[in-house]
């Protein structure tokens, strides 16, 4: 089955909300690798420098720190709440990056404190932590490629002006070394990233296979009811009017008692085909249940649908032997979807209480 674009802008909704998900998740674990190494650094700065500098230190870096800590528990209320959905996720993890930034600046600083003559053993001790926080990270933030970079790159970069600062053939050396480093680490990220993403969107294919009904291969009500806020999204956003049709076999029954079963499914199948033939690249087609079909039109006023209906309508009395009842309805702002779908299966019942093999109107005001 394609998918139109609706449907791929869910899917990559969908993946922004996983890797974000992912991104918090870990970076609540994260923050006990963070705090040791502060706090590892806070004691080789004391004992290489002095306790007057490594206090402070600590406290400004810690304090920068707690705006993170509680991005991160309001994410989490939120998301336990289900405030947060993939079509709010976003900005979240813009929220993480920016509030990030200030304390990485002032933990990466600790590389520029005055050791005097201990100078070469703090450098060592720093890059021996900025590189393992480095490996930690890339492995715990990969599913957001600009956090990861952002770390490694301020880490990195006062590292490398630090040793070309001291003029020493050793640390110049060790400032090109991790200047190499640098760039086979980015492409070691890149990839894993890219391997995640890959895994996340394997996840989400798997799951879309729950939302596919096995005998007329169209979408079912599930993939429906995950569609529905965004096209009430785009709909507000844009001013634009959606309608929907609820369609289904008249004596759908008395079919199958007569003909059997299989020839009862094969025409459930006929049906799918026709409604997709019918149907527009950006509708969406469902079997709703049963005998039931709906049809999602985007952008499309209710005249626009009774076209559409009556092409159907027309296309199912001539191409098989059976006819259809069809109810329409038209979303309109402050509409709950529920109660436009109401709305559509009453316009249903209403045709088939006027004989059937018809379609009947309702517009929301």
């Amino acid at each position: 089955m394609e998918k139109d674009s609706l449907e791929y802008e869910v899917d990559k909704l969908q993946l922004d909300y996983e890797r974000i998900c992912i991104l918090y998740g870990n970076a609540r674990l994260g923050y006990f690798g963070l705090f040791l190494s502060v706090f590892f650094l806070g004691f080789i700065v004391s004992r290489l420098s002095s306790l007057s500098i490594a206090l402070p230190w600590i406290a400004v870096v810690v304090v920068a720190y707690i705006p993170r800590l509680i991005l991160s528990k309001r994410f989490k209320t939120k998301l336990e709440k289900k405030e947060i959905t993939p079509t709010n996720i976003k900005p979240w993890e813009d929220y993480f990056f920016i509030n990030t930034i200030i304390p990485h600046v002032c933990f990466a600083a600790v590389v520029f404190f005055p050791y005097k003559e201990h100078t070469y053993t703090a450098v060592l001790f720093c890059a021996v932590v900025f590189m393992s926080m480095i490996a930690g990270g890339s492995m715990a933030y990969n599913t957001s490629k600009k956090f990861v970079f952002l770390f490694m790159n301020i880490a990195l970069l006062f590292l490398v002006v630090k040793c070309f600062w001291m003029r020493e053939s050793i640390f110049t050396a060790l400032a090109f070394y991790l200047i190499v480093g640098y760039g086979v680490l980015t492409k070691l990220i890149l990839r894993q990233n890219e391997i995640l993403l890959e895994n996340i969107s394997l996840k989400i294919e798997s799951r879309h296979q729950s939302f596919i009904d096995p005998l007329t291969k169209l979408w079912n009500r599930r993939r429906l009811y995950l569609l529905v806020d965004k096209m009430i999204e785009l709909s507000k956003r844009s001013g634009d009017p959606f309608s929907l049709i609820m369609l289904d076999i008249d004596h759908f029954k008395k079919y199958n008692d007569s003909h059997g079963h299989n020839a009862g499914d094969n025409l459930l199948v006929k049906l799918a085909e026709l409604l997709l033939d019918c149907c527009r690249e950006q509708d969406l087609v469902v079997r709703y249940g049963g005998e039931e079909f709906m049809v999602v039109l985007p952008n499309t006023t209710i005249d626009q649908a009774k076209i559409i209906a009556e092409r159907i309508h027309t296309t199912v009395r001539k191409k098989t032997d059976v006819t259809i009842s069809a109810g329409l309805a038209q979303y309109k702002d402050q509409l709950n979807f529920a109660h436009m779908v109401q709305q559509a299966d009453e316009a249903l019942y209403a045709a088939k209480n006027k004989g059937r093999d018809r379609f009947t109107v309702v517009v929301s005001n």
